[in-house]
């Protein structure tokens, strides 16, 4: 499936993704809260929000970033319009996301239970909430990001890097 008609898909009203290959795709910016996208390859896929494309040293995470995402502009870092990618209350059980760009996107509420992170940039995301059982960060960029009432047992940080 191409990055392309997954949107189109999503946009008229399907959230059945389980299991497709969108290994390699952009999708940045990407809303997709609740979709079932259990067993999804994400391998070096780029689905980070818009402040995912400059870090700025003025840049600070809030929590009303968490609370309401996609809704914050950026415009005092020098970029118009920047928002998080969304994909809250999703199903992403046995997702690949190695090697993959999944900087500031709010996973709020997923379930991503046995999901593979290693190698990924997550700095600045949101896993608020979220059911972490057994997920893999190994030598993940966790830097910035938010775990608050998570649940996160078994959860794999060899070799992470995070404040």
């Amino acid at each position: 499936m191409t990055a392309e008609e997954l949107l189109k898909r999503y946009s008229a009203g399907e959230r059945d993704f389980a299991g497709v290959d969108l290994s390699g795709a952009v999708l940045t910016g990407i809303n997709l809260d609740r979709a079932d996208l259990s067993r999804v390859n994400f391998t070096g896929a780029d689905l980070s929000g818009y402040y995912g494309r400059s870090l700025s040293l003025k840049f600070i995470k809030t929590p009303q970033m968490c609370m309401f995402p996609g809704k914050y502009s950026s415009n005092e870092l020098g970029q118009p319009g920047g928002a998080y990618s969304c994909i809250r209350y999703a199903v992403l059980r046995n997702a690949n996301f190695r090697d993959a760009n999944v900087s500031y996107i709010n996973f709020d509420y997923s379930d991503l239970s046995f999901a593979n992170f290693s190698w990924a940039d997550c700095r600045g995301s949101c896993f608020d909430d979220a059911c972490l059982l057994d997920v893999n960060f190994t030598d993940a960029d966790l830097v910035c990001i938010s775990f608050e009432a998570a649940d996160v047992e078994g959860t794999i940080l060899e070799n992470a890097e995070w404040i």
